[in-house]
């Protein structure tokens, strides 16, 4: 009885934490059209040779990331999830606030698997930049 209690006590901590010290992903990620459109329009642009982020500032919310990879471009999942996660990953990290981002994949002839966490960390260092 008195261990079920202690196990019971130890889960409840942990959720507590994981709860308290998460990231917030479905606040930080762009799903409507209209948000899209606004990082397009704004027409401000950072590129390397695969990848283009069009971005626009957010009136002081949280910064929200979006990304568009072609099926056409990249045919496995595997990989187009692969860049998603490195991209968000990337911009947690770079604490981009007050800015929504739409990361596109142009380029697939200059995209290169193996390098791909350095080719996303790359095109997000220079939007940092500026």
């Amino acid at each position: 009885m008195q261990e079920e209690r202690k196990e019971e006590s130890v889960f409840q901590f942990l959720d507590n934490f994981i709860k308290s010290n998460s990231f917030k992903t479905k606040i930080m990620r762009l799903n409507n059209p209209q948000d899209f459109r606004k990082c397009f329009l704004s027409r401000k642009t950072v590129k390397n040779s695969a990848f283009t982020i069009h971005y626009a500032k957010n009136d002081g919310l949280p910064g929200r990331l979006g990304i568009n990879i072609a099926k056409k471009k990249v045919k496995s999942a595997v990989n187009r999830n692969k860049i998603k996660r490195a991209a968000r990953e990337a911009f947690r990290k770079g604490n981009f606030n007050g800015i929504d981002i739409v990361m596109i994949l142009k380029n697939e002839k200059y995209y290169d698997q193996s390098k791909c966490f350095l080719m996303v960390n790359e095109v997000f260092n220079d939007l940092m930049k500026r």
